[in-house]
């Protein structure tokens, strides 16, 4: 996972990234090759952030996963939350963010307690809106390679 870092009043880069890699070994063999590199003119210092911690997840997450489409560039994770909430207990929501542009992607994520709820969340919000646009709710399919 990357995560760049972008200035909150122009949006632009603020020349940083984090990235989480799967294994230490992996963290190493990208350091070793990469640091002191240059990358669009400019040298890049690949490093530990930190020492490694145990893997918890940017937001939580459950086997009860919704795909959420066609959102305005304006959602927020908070607003997914709040759209969702009345379905049941949302467990995490997140929007996907360009990582260039730190703009929305115009899709994210919702899960829930239970698959009830989830089924609810499905049935209910489906083609209602959120910020002027119709959303495409359902299942959350696994990732593509």
């Amino acid at each position: 996972m990357v995560e760049v870092l972008y200035d909150r009043t122009t949006g632009r880069s603020r020349g940083f990234a984090f990235v989480t890699m799967s294994t230490l070994e992996d963290c190493e063999r990208v350091i070793k090759n990469l640091d002191g590199t240059l990358y669009s003119g400019r040298t890049m210092r690949v490093n530990m952030a930190d020492r490694p911690k145990p893997k918890a997840p940017l937001y939580p997450e459950t086997e009860h996963k919704l795909f959420v489409g066609n959102l305005s560039w304006t959602v927020t994770p908070e607003m997914l939350t709040d759209a969702f909430q009345r379905c049941g207990n949302v467990v995490g929501a997140r929007v996907l963010y360009d990582g260039e542009t730190g703009r929305s992607r115009g899709y994210g994520f919702v899960c829930y307690s239970t698959k009830e709820e989830m089924d609810q969340a499905i049935e209910t919000l489906n083609g209602t809106e959120i910020e002027g646009r119709e959303i495409r709710v359902n299942l959350a399919l696994g990732k593509r390679y």
